[in-house]
């Protein structure tokens, strides 16, 4: 990437007293070299974003992070493992997600309504305080901060999720239901940044570099996490990141379905499922989840997802095309059963 050369200009614009946008380089554990627009604020960076309102990051909140203008923000590898680098790698990440929700979306801001949300990011457990605000804290199995693009989209896609109609749920379930969203925002995150160090991918969390050696989660197959990738009446009973499983493997579907080849894994289909389903791009699959939030309920169920992602699906594209049956098809391969309100993605009777 090439950064462009503003250092004569900085210096200028330092002796300014009035706050100003500038775009600078952020040298990332997770991202490599990246530009990230913050503030200058006299002589000090100042990591609070001046085009995307909200969206700010501290390491002792609620004051942003300040840096000398003439100090780089972050390291890099592999001296990375510290605050500002993570707070370079988090404005990046919420960047990315903002203009993904702009541009693939239709999402104004992360709470749809032009706003975002601050975010910190601690070495130890943070003491509560009064939201909102998102808190990213050091892993110390990973050694390093949970702020790659997967991971602050998941985070963020948090705030997305109750911030949609019906806020966060009620229930193990609509928990389990919040959960897997937030892991969607995080793949859509990471595919529209196409960032050459974290290439985007349906896992979350690989760069944090578990000593496993594995993701946090596999979204084409949980059950190589341990959770389900089928609906059952254990769903209701699961912790949340179990019930997520379903909508997950549902979203891979999907985007890709079951055998999408071009270095994508193949997907498993539940039993009593279609024999494959076909895939019609994340842009279309986020689309489509995105629409099906927009009517979400305070007590969301799947059955309730798979209507409202039927309805977007209509809304979007229609009954006719490849879209809504590809829905169809991959909460059938799910095993979460229809519902006689549901849309139908069948071709109106000739006369009507």
């Amino acid at each position: 990437m090439n950064i462009p050369v503003y250092a004569a200009t900085a210096v200028m614009m330092a002796l300014s007293l009035n706050p100003t946008h500038v775009r600078v380089p952020a040298y990332g554990y997770h991202n490599g070299t990246v530009l990230i627009d913050i503030t200058l604020e006299r002589a000090y960076h100042s990591l609070v974003d001046p085009l995307r309102p909200g969206i700010s990051c501290s390491t002792h909140y609620p004051t942003p992070l300040k840096m000398p203008f003439d100090v780089p923000i972050g390291s890099g590898r592999p001296w990375g493992r510290n605050s500002v680098t993570a707070c370079g790698d988090l404005m990046y990440g919420v960047q990315r997600m903002w203009d993904m929700l702009r541009d693939w979306l239709g999402r104004d801001g992360i709470d749809g309504v032009g706003g975002g949300v601050p975010a910190r990011v601690e070495w130890n457990p943070p003491a509560p305080v009064p939201p909102p605000v998102v808190d990213f804290v050091f892993r110390r199995d990973a050694d390093n901060f949970p702020t790659s693009l997967d991971l602050v989209g998941h985070e963020y896609g948090h705030v997305v999720y109750r911030t949609t109609p019906g806020g966060a749920g009620e229930d193990n379930e609509s928990h389990g239901l919040n959960e897997g969203a937030a892991d969607i925002f995080g793949t859509l995150t990471e595919w529209y940044a196409n960032n050459t160090v974290d290439r985007p991918d349906y896992v979350i969390g690989e760069s944090l570099e578990l000593p496993s050696g594995l993701p946090l989660r596999h979204t084409y197959d949980p059950s190589l996490d341990g959770h389900p990738g089928c609906y059952s009446d254990q769903i209701p009973d699961a912790e949340a990141p179990a019930a997520s499983g379903p909508l997950r493997h549902w979203f891979y579907l999907l985007a890709e379905g079951s055998h999408p080849g071009g270095g994508n894994p193949a997907s498993p289909i539940c039993a009593g499922g279609p024999a494959a389903v076909s895939g019609i791009g994340i842009q279309k699959a986020g689309k489509i989840f995105m629409g099906a939030l927009n009517h979400k309920t305070h007590s969301w169920r799947y059955t309730s997802a798979r209507s409202a992602s039927l309805a977007a699906a209509i809304a979007l594209y229609g009954p006719l095309g490849p879209e809504c049956a590809t829905v169809q098809a991959a909460w059938d391969a799910v095993n979460v059963p229809s519902q006689p309100d549901d849309p139908s993605c069948a071709p109106p009777h000739p006369g009507t």
